[in-house]
């Protein structure tokens, strides 16, 4: 079922109770009306329904991009920055709506929320402006009287699949250099961030993007973000996500020559010399390793230290994590993860370090008590004497640092 967007203004403020997929200018429900439930991190509560969209959505939505791209595509790159800037402004007209939005579906505070929000204006602003600098190259030619000159094409359809750890910067970081460049895109939101998406895609009609120009589909990987990979008529695929599903992205999509563009998680080592500042040094540690509650894929979840200063730094990080505060507040400095699953797996992998042979140093497990309710709050945990080919050595394990 599909509906027209009713009202003059977006209204951001006021969740639907079924987040619906947004192809063209209209609102639709999954094609077999099914739905899922997003929950609040911060409560462990239902926050709304989520269409539930299977490859006949995104065939639908692929169908509609392929349709309108070329009079995209046609446009000048000046006219599309244009639209872009527009959505740019538009998001900053209702930063405060959109960080709301983030704060809800991440449990992260709205001061930070705020900040992500503001990084994806930024994005707006500065993709739009490269409309006007939309560069080729030239060069000699070994024949005579001949020049080579390289200029810029739109390859097609772009689909993009995001993570949920900075949604609305991550919408804006793929959409936003998709569609300057002259392509449609069909952006599938991460299952845990459906409300940032949504509101991107309200913003982006109300500035003018064209019918069928930029989609938003909402569902889980396998049933939604397979089929727009294997889509023969998606001609480049944006992924942000595991190195595992890259992989299988990067072969995928290898078999039709279509292209790609990957960023995958990362095991990032953080490394503390023996003539740094040491508090300097825990300063940055815990930056790197626990904002965003860990969940940034350059997180540096390995810290290794010269024998040196191991003692000293050891224990001056255990006395600064230990004063860590975990909760929603603009004065707490992290949040929970996004959902249970996820704090499950974190859990478990340091049970697992653990029954190796690790030391628990700090943290480690739920936190739980009026605080928290039925949050997935994970207490900032590190681990020590790790071994080098230990799965948490090798394998991204989100939110902690390890020494």
């Amino acid at each position: 079922m599909s509906t027209a967007l009713q009202n003059d203004r977006v209204d951001l403020a006021t969740i639907p109770s079924v987040i619906p997929n947004q192809i063209g200018h209209l609102d639709a429900y999954a094609s077999d009306s099914r739905t899922f439930s997003k929950v609040d991190p911060a409560t462990g509560r239902p926050l709304c329904q989520v269409a539930r969209s299977t490859a006949a959505d995104v065939q639908r939505a692929v169908e509609a991009a392929r349709s309108a791209q070329p009079a995209w595509a046609a446009l000048t790159p000046v006219k599309r920055g244009d639209i872009l800037r527009q959505i740019a402004m538009l998001m900053r007209e209702h930063r405060a709506a959109i960080a709301d939005l983030v704060a809800r579906e991440t449990g992260k505070s709205r001061k930070d929320a705020l900040g992500e929000t503001d990084a994806a204006i930024e994005m707006g602003f500065f993709v739009a402006g490269e409309g006007r600098r939309f560069y080729g190259q030239t060069t000699t030619s070994a024949v005579p009287n001949k020049s080579a000159m390289v200029i810029r094409q739109p390859l097609g359809v772009a689909g993009l699949i995001i993570a949920a750890n900075t949604p609305i910067a991550n919408v804006a970081w793929k959409a936003f250099p998709a569609l300057l460049c002259g392509n449609a895109a069909v952006l599938k939101a991460s299952e845990d961030t459906p409300l940032s998406a949504w509101a991107f895609g309200l913003l982006a009609r109300e500035a003018g993007i064209p019918d069928g120009v930029y989609t938003t589909l909402h569902g889980f990987g396998d049933e939604a973000g397979a089929p727009l990979v294997e889509h023969p008529d998606v001609a480049v695929v944006s992924f942000t996500g595991s190195c595992d599903v890259g992989r299988w992205i990067a072969q995928t999509a290898g078999k039709r020559l279509a292209k790609t563009c990957l960023e995958l998680g990362g095991k990032n080592p953080l490394i503390v010399c023996d003539d740094a500042d040491l508090q300097n040094a825990v300063t940055w540690t815990i930056g790197s390793a626990f904002s965003n509650a860990g969940q940034r894929c350059a997180a540096g979840s390995r810290i290794l230290v010269f024998d040196a200063v191991y003692d000293q730094f050891k224990q001056m990080l255990a006395e600064a994590v230990g004063r860590l505060k975990v909760g929603t507040a603009d004065t707490d400095d992290f949040g929970p993860v996004i959902n249970e699953e996820q704090m499950n797996n974190m859990l478990g992998s340091v049970a697992r370090a653990k029954a190796a042979g690790a030391a628990i140093l700090t943290g480690g497990e739920r936190l739980t008590g009026d605080r928290y309710g039925g949050g997935f709050f994970v207490a900032p945990t590190i681990i020590e004497h790790a071994g080098s080919n230990d799965e948490i050595s090798r394998t991204e394990q989100i939110g902690r640092a390890h020494v």
